[in-house]
């Protein structure tokens, strides 16, 4: 502990540092920051596993718990600045929240607008189904139904491998496509990994299992651009906690499912 704590340390000076180079407009935010003794990081609670409110009607989940350990490695209070999902990026921008982190995938087109950090965290696409099924790989699933749930990245990544003859059953909500699993009216479903090991706990007698994974999504915290010295920390606190194991703890934790080798960007 007294190794990473030095090395934050050593990265948090090497920032204001580099931040002294900068325009006043966008540098020395991690100054600020430090200065004020609080950090502003968005939260979004109704994406489980990553944020969620639990019993007490408190914030947790696995970005939730993220963002705590940055504030608690930076040695500041941590502010939750609660968004929904479209409301991520532009409470960045309009300096209402320092970070994003709130399963924000890393994306050509949202790196236009935002800076991301190397990936803390990812989103595997799988197809779950019986083990009575016959589906070890994306030619099985010619002939069969499918069903995935609207508005998601399975509906984006399925299709695109999902050979002819593959009937594609889609539902509005993610109960509702697993429901339909469960009760045999599909014959597996694609949809994120923790859901299809959430689905095999709370069902143990249908036997349901991961038959392959389709697509793995990274995402990371964002900044907002300009924010060179805040970016350089957070690239740090990634290195450190996804070798002292810290990262993986909290996402598995949360998830259910093990952390999958996370890149650099």
């Amino acid at each position: 502990m007294k190794f990473v704590t030095r090395l934050l340390a050593a990265a948090t000076a090497a920032c204001l540092l580099l931040g002294l180079g900068i325009g006043q407009a966008d540098a020395q935010v991690l100054d600020r920051i430090m200065k004020e003794k609080k950090i502003r990081i968005t939260a979004q609670v109704d994406s489980a596993p990553f944020g969620i409110l639990d019993k007490n009607n408190k914030p947790t989940g696995s970005e939730i718990e993220t963002a705590r350990q940055i504030a608690k490695d930076l040695g500041v209070e941590l502010e939750l600045v609660q968004v929904s999902g479209p409301q991520r990026i532009p409470a960045l921008l309009s300096d209402r929240a320092d970070l994003a982190i709130s399963s924000l995938s890393i994306t050509t087109d949202r790196a236009k607008t935002v800076w991301f950090a190397s990936p803390h965290g990812a989103l595997s696409i799988v197809i779950g189904g019986a083990k009575s099924v016959n589906i070890k790989s994306a030619a099985d699933l010619a002939g069969k139904k499918i069903g995935m749930t609207r508005a998601t990245l399975e509906e984006q990544e399925v299709p695109k491998i999902a050979p002819p003859g593959t009937n594609i059953v889609f539902f509005d909500e993610h109960a509702a496509t697993q429901q339909a699993l469960l009760t045999g009216q599909i014959d597996a479903i694609g949809c994120a990994a923790f859901l299809i090991n959430d689905l095999a706990k709370k069902a143990p007698d249908k036997g349901i299992e991961t038959k392959f994974t389709v697509a793995t999504a990274f995402y990371a915290v964002a900044v907002k651009p300009g924010n060179y010295d805040l970016l350089q920390w957070v690239n740090t606190w990634v290195f450190v906690n996804k070798l002292n194991g810290v990262l993986a703890k909290i996402y598995e934790q949360n998830t259910g499912v093990k952390l999958v080798d996370l890149p650099t960007l």
